[in-house]
């Protein structure tokens, strides 16, 4: 028969207590790190359903193709830029490239929201369409970091006209 003194159970419990502790924040971490993958699985930015809703109604009235209008003028987009597509975002306008997927710093589309109202290549323009929000901003620029992948969209058949 074994004998424990105090001294010795007591250092056994300390044991068994620091390879619980061990195994919980093992299990945590893994647990996290599952939650982490899911979340971003999750959050994963459509571009139709959170992007395009405010780019449209922000940049579609100045960047989408050609047309006539009610008076008979032919319309052409500003800077040659049509966004109506992805074709044609991805291609930019006059000043070319204006979406660099995983670079927002490097996305003159996303910049020019950025500048100030009163600078001259501040978009849109003020007083011409809504502004984008910052929380717009922000989101626009995740969607670029993340590759600015456009999903299923390709066009929207509304605007997107010749």
């Amino acid at each position: 028969m074994t004998v424990y003194t105090e001294r010795t159970m007591q250092k056994t419990i300390s044991l068994f207590s620091v390879v619980g502790l061990a195994l919980g924040m093992t299990a945590g971490n893994a647990a996290a790190e599952d939650k982490a993958k899911g979340a971003a699985t999750a959050d994963k930015i459509d571009f139709e359903k959170q992007i395009w809703p405010f780019v449209k109604e922000s940049c579609v009235k100045c960047h989408k193709p050609p047309y006539t209008d009610e008076r008979g003028r032919k319309r052409k987009p500003k800077s040659g830029m049509v966004i109506t597509n992805k074709k044609g975002f991805m291609k930019g306008g006059e000043n070319g490239v204006v979406i660099v997927p995983g670079d927002p710093d490097e996305s003159e589309f996303l910049q020019r929201t950025l500048l100030p109202l009163d600078h001259d290549d501040h978009q849109p323009p003020e007083g011409k369409a809504p502004e984008w929000t910052d929380d717009q901003k922000k989101l626009f620029a995740a969607w670029i970091k993340a590759g600015a992948d456009f999903g299923t969209w390709e066009s929207d058949p509304e605007v997107d006209k010749k």
